[in-house]
């Protein structure tokens, strides 16, 4: 059955009841770290197995920067030393020789511009200095990864220069990096020989930008892609993509800041698939729970909140004021040895949660939302198909806002009014057509299936697309 309709007529989720919080164990006090003259504030957080080590980022404030990695023992939770790099360190990232083991550690330094190497040792080995092409006197290297014999550094400086220092010879090399067009760059994963990077791309008046993901292949000829989630102007706000983090399932999770509150779940190849209401709570630092990937951590760091989302169901599970703790701007997270770790950069310290809550599947959905394009252009068509049973029937519902709706009866997680666009027997297809408006750009629209067997009732997996 098919029918046709525009997206205008389109325009009219359920978060998991909070349970108890985890519990917050301890602060792991930072202060005297680094420069005796300047605070002790993290930045970057990560784990590193192999030593069983946690290293953070001491990057100090505004007033002046600090210039140390502070080594924590998980297993003690106590430091256990640091390591002298740049100054206003952010990001750190390791890299392992063909054997497995750990060969070095790197870090950015945001106001020198540059990247610091240590060895398995913890001695320093290379600092490496990075171009500034605008003259601000860095670059401001902010995200890092080790990826093909190359560390590759994002920029937040606006250049979107992503730049590239080749591990065998500690030296910068810049043929192996790349650009996103004058985008500012975040924190990166490497998906294969493709790098997911989040961005925040200016207006031209430089009243908003527009929030996202930018797609390279380092290894094709493959075009470049990107796409937003959200776009400001007339000094509204400045949307941009902070983090990214992939599961094991192929599933991706993109966060940002003015991002209206919620979390973005990417399918396997980067595409966006569907919007986490996270109720006004924009997402910085993400850290996903090893081996079950059960939990997501989020940073909220404008509202000084830690978010954990439930990944089987993906959707929210519990938040935990940190300001009603003392902390304020949380900025990253990594899981170690079932307990978490926050780095709260309005604070000396790094925060410890334990009794990490477990979850189960509540949701069970049969079939699939297919929509050839989730990130549509203006004047584009797209399709939306959906197989139900043979001889009963099915319907696609959208919403404004990925939170719970009820539509006659009908529990759904678009709302919080759902509307029924169309419904058929078996079978659903649906060709869309965007008209070339341009107040539709930046719309939003959340969509779910509906079927039934004759006697069950049954939804499919909630998406989300947005018109570019």
């Amino acid at each position: 059955m098919l029918h046709a309709c525009t997206l205008v007529g389109l325009a009219a989720f359920a978060c998991a009841t909070p349970i108890a919080a985890q519990t917050f164990k301890q602060e792991i006090g930072l202060v005297g770290l680094g420069d005796p003259l300047n605070s002790a504030k993290p930045f970057g957080i990560n784990y590193e197995p192999a030593s069983d080590r946690i290293y953070v980022a001491i990057a100090g404030d505004f007033a002046g920067a600090n210039n140390v990695v502070a080594i924590i023992d998980p297993g003690t939770e106590t430091i256990v030393g640091s390591i002298d790099v740049g100054f206003y360190p952010e990001d750190i990232a390791f890299h392992y020789d063909s054997l497995g083991a750990l060969q070095y550690g790197a870090v950015t330094n945001s106001t020198s511009g540059s990247v610091t190497i240590w060895d398995s040792n913890h001695t320093v080995v290379a600092t490496i200095q990075l171009p500034d092409p605008f003259g601000f006197g860095t670059c401001y290297p902010f995200g890092i990864l080790a990826h093909d014999g190359d560390f590759l550094i994002s920029t937040a400086d606006g250049s979107g220069d992503v730049h590239a220092i080749d591990i065998a010879t500690l030296s910068y090399e810049p043929q192996a990096g790349f650009n996103t067009l004058f985008r500012s760059n975040a924190r990166m994963i490497a998906v294969g020989d493709e790098i997911w990077v989040p961005t925040s791309e200016f207006t031209p008046s430089f009243d908003g930008s527009l929030g996202g993901l930018y797609r390279h292949n380092r290894s094709s000829t493959k075009p470049d892609d990107s796409w937003y989630v959200e776009k400001m102007e007339n000094y509204a706000g400045y949307p941009g993509g902070q983090d990214v983090v992939r599961l094991s399932n192929g599933r991706g999770y993109l966060s940002g800041l003015d991002f209206m509150g919620r979390l973005y779940r990417l399918d396997a190849q980067g595409n966006l698939d569907r919007g986490i209401d996270l109720m006004g709570i924009d997402g910085y630092g993400l850290a996903v729970e090893p081996v079950r990937e059960e939990l997501l951590a989020v940073c909220g760091f404008t509202t000084n909140e830690l978010v954990l989302v439930d990944l089987l169901n993906d959707e929210m599970l519990t938040t935990i004021s940190l300001g009603g703790l003392g902390y304020s701007m949380p900025n990253d997270a990594v899981f170690a040895h079932d307990k978490l770790y926050v780095t709260c950069q309005g604070n000396e310290a790094v925060l410890v949660f334990d009794n990490l809550p477990s979850v189960s599947v509540n949701h069970t959905h049969q079939s699939e939302l297919i929509i050839s394009d989730t990130t549509p252009q203006l004047g584009d068509t797209i399709n939306i198909d959906l197989a139900g049973f043979a001889g009963h029937r099915v319907a696609i519902f959208t919403g404004r806002e990925a939170v719970a709706g009820n539509y006659t009866g009908l529990d759904l997680e678009v709302g919080p009014t759902p509307i029924k666009q169309s419904n058929g027997v078996g079978k659903l297809s649906l060709d869309l057509h965007i008209p070339t408006t341009a107040s539709l750009a930046n719309r939003h629209f959340f969509l779910q299936g509906y079927l039934t067997d004759g006697m069950n009732h049954f939804t499919t997996e909630p998406k989300v697309l947005v018109i570019q």
